[in-house]
């Protein structure tokens, strides 16, 4: 499977984040996404945002990345709020992200935790088409079955992840 072409695409591209807002409209914004050293996938962003609330409401989303090469991924599931500013998983996470994200060094300068809300990308279906529009890559896990069941980029390959 193409799992590293997946982590490098997040990891140098910009996502856009496609979502429902409250009144039942689609929005489209894009986004940094963020790969842990787990596999998993962070989106950040202030609290004052309507789409910290929108997201909160209806935690359905789906991200849309497209590459140099023309590759297209897209990745499915729901987001899962992870704010938790004393606690030292979140500190150390925020602290890995500030290291390797020079962008967020810009939007947040003073590394104020109390403005800053992270949400965790739930995954249940990811798609990864190369330019010449052969799909190389799909993967799909109905969030209906158990939602609590994730699929995570692991060294080697993708994974399932219970909670």
């Amino acid at each position: 499977m193409y799992e590293q072409e997946v982590i490098q695409l997040l990891k140098s591209e910009t996502a856009y984040l496609g979502n429902i807002d409250d009144n039942q409209h689609p929005r489209v914004r894009p986004m940094r996404a963020y790969v842990d050293q787990d596999g998993r996938i962070w989106l950040f962003s202030p609290f004052s945002t309507r789409k910290v609330a929108e997201l909160k409401n209806n935690p359905r989303v789906e991200l849309c990345v497209v590459g140099k090469q023309d590759e297209v991924l897209t990745i499915s599931g729901r987001v899962r709020e992870e704010t938790r500013p004393g606690d030292p998983v979140y500190r150390s996470l925020l602290d890995m992200m500030y290291a390797d994200l020079p962008e967020l060094k810009k939007q947040f300068p003073n590394r104020d935790t109390t403005s800053l809300v992270l949400f965790r990308v739930v995954v249940h279906e990811i798609r990864y088409v190369r330019a010449d529009q052969q799909l190389v890559t799909r993967i799909n896990l109905p969030m209906e079955q158990n939602p609590d069941v994730e699929l995570a980029m692991c060294q080697g390959g993708f994974c399932l992840l219970e909670e």
